[in-house]
C-alpha cells in the first residue's frame, strides 16, 4: 500500500471518530419520518429475532459519553469490515 493511501485511511477514521463524537449532539431528538408514522398509526415496535446489544444508539448507563462510545465502536467496526471485504475482493482478482 502506497503512502498516500495509508494517509488517506488515517484522516478518514480520524473524519469518522469526528463525526461520531459530534453526532449525538447534532441529531434531532424527534422520531424521524418511518419511526413518526409507526408511532401515529400505533404501530408498535415488533419484537426482534435478536436483541440489539446497544437498542438507539446509546448506552443508557453513560447517557451521551455511552451515545459517542458505541457510535465509535460501530464506526470502526463497520470500517473494519469493509476493509476486510476489500481485501478478499483484491486477492480474487
Amino acid at each position: 500500500m502506497k503512502q498516500k493511501d495509508k494517509i488517506l485511511i488515517v484522516i478518514a477514521i480520524i473524519v469518522c471518530v469526528v463525526l461520531a463524537c459530534l453526532s449525538p449532539f447534532i441529531a434531532s431528538g424527534n422520531p424521524d419520518g418511518l419511526e413518526k408514522s409507526a408511532e401515529d398509526s400505533g404501530v408498535g415496535e415488533a419484537s426482534a429475532f435478536l436483541q440489539s446489544p446497544f437498542p438507539d444508539y446509546t448506552f443508557e448507563p453513560l447517557g451521551k459519553l455511552g451515545e459517542i462510545g458505541v457510535l465509535i465502536i460501530g464506526t470502526l467496526i463497520v470500517l473494519a469490515l469493509g476493509y476486510g471485504v476489500g481485501e478478499i475482493v483484491k486477492r480474487r482478482n
